[in-house]
């Protein structure tokens, strides 16, 4: 540890404030001398009552209590940061300025801390004002809050310039990522996916896209794919994001890759655990026929690309009684199907089961709401044995199935 770091976390754990520890080190040292001990004492109040009126009033006794507690804040702020903890280096800064330039020095740290992004977002930041920031953080008498927060947006900062570096690599203007409001880091890790794994066309415009670089990457073996991301070439990333990048890319062989491991998993699950990490240009998909296709090849082989409620109702209904599935029945095997219902049960957990493990996973949430409002309207006639004609059921599942009537 440098000389500087450890006075500076001296400084820290000192529970005094640091402008006052550094005024008792000049007079002990003779580095400050009586006359300027009454400079101070002459400035003080002037920079209190400047400070009260500011955040309050200047006639009110607790305020001028609170400016005291604010000017020596912002006074030791500016004298811990500008010495790095070291003592005689602030009391000769207490000799050579005045009280009240002090006091100032650790405003304007504040004011370029609150000038500094709090998120890495690359949106257009919006900002309340610096006179309320000022205000919250100039009671703060703990030096480490300070430190934390320059060093957190210092990375945010340094974030979001690497994410529009890097939205260069994936096609993306500045001007498309401020307005979309991406995720700096979102952003980088999706450039460094595409450019291990992508190739040289790889993109990552929409979620078929992602799925389909995801089902690449399960192909290969969990050595090849540790392999790949070790062999990722960053000589020409600007050297300020080097960090940054070895961080991201230890992140997705401890947190993403280990993924992969599970064959079991679906490719529709496993896309599923991983979006929300990367950024596509296109989250939502109008068209999600593509998509169903691509991650579930037997929801897509019984739906046949149908969608609609009714379609869908019909197919839950067909598995429930455990009859070959139909988006649509003739009506003669849906009065078959409810008969079966009354002599061995409304069987519709099977139905249940079958969405929680073959339809696309963003679906199922809502399949299993449609699905269950259904069943607790269908109880009420598929298991109706008063309606021994079925002719209740039957139009039951017509307004909620596609039944197809039968020939008269």
């Amino acid at each position: 540890m440098s000389e500087i770091s450890s006075n500076f976390e001296l400084a820290v754990l000192d529970q005094r404030p640091f402008f006052e520890t550094a005024l008792r080190y000049g007079v002990q040292r003779a580095i400050l001398t009586s006359s300027k001990i009454a400079a101070i004492e002459t400035e003080a109040p002037k920079g209190m009552v400047q400070i009260a009126e500011a955040f309050g009033s200047k006639y009110l006794r607790p305020e001028i209590e609170l400016a005291r507690k604010r000017i020596v804040n912002l006074a030791s702020l500016y004298l811990l940061e500008t010495s790095g903890g070291d003592l005689e280096i602030a009391a000769k800064l207490i000799r050579d300025n005045t009280f009240l330039t002090l006091s100032r020095g650790g405003s304007g740290l504040l004011k370029a801390l609150f000038a500094m992004p709090e998120y890495a977002l690359l949106g257009r930041e919006v900002k309340g004002k610096v006179e309320d920031f000022l205000e919250a953080w100039s009671l703060r008498d703990n030096p480490a809050d300070y430190r934390q927060a320059l060093e957190h947006r210092q990375q945010n900062a340094l974030e979001i310039e690497a994410g529009f570096w890097f939205g260069e690599v994936l096609g993306l203007s500045r001007s498309y990522l401020q307005d979309e409001d991406a995720e700096a880091v979102g952003i980088v890790r999706s450039a460094l996916l595409v450019t291990v794994f992508g190739g040289e066309d790889g993109s990552l415009e929409n979620q078929v896209e992602f799925a389909t670089l995801v089902d690449a990457i399960r192909g290969l073996t969990p050595k090849e794919r540790v392999q790949a991301m070790e062999m990722l070439d960053i000589s020409e990333v600007p050297l300020q994001f080097h960090p940054l990048v070895r961080r991201i890319v230890q992140e997705i062989c401890e947190h993403d890759l280990p993924l992969f491991k599970d064959k079991k998993a679906s490719l529709d699950k496993l896309v599923f655990s991983l979006k929300d990490r990367y950024y596509l240009r296109d989250h939502e998909i109008e068209d999600t026929s593509a998509y169903d296709a691509l991650v579930s090849k037997e929801w897509t082989r019984l739906t046949k690309g149908k969608t609609d409620v009714d379609s869908l109702m019909t197919l839950f209904v067909c598995i429930a009684a455990g009859v070959t599935p139909k988006t649509s029945l003739p009506e003669k095997n849906a009065k078959s199907i409810v008969k079966k219902f009354r002599e061995r049960g409304f069987t519709h957990e099977l139905a249940s089961q079958w969405i929680k493990t073959a339809a696309p996973h963003e679906k199922q949430e809502g399949l299993l709401e449609d699905w269950d409002n259904f069943i607790e309207e269908a109880n009420n006639y598929l298991m109706d044995d008063w309606d021994s004609n079925y002719s209740g059921a039957l139009r039951f599942l017509s307004l909620h199935c596609h039944i197809e009537s039968a020939v008269r």
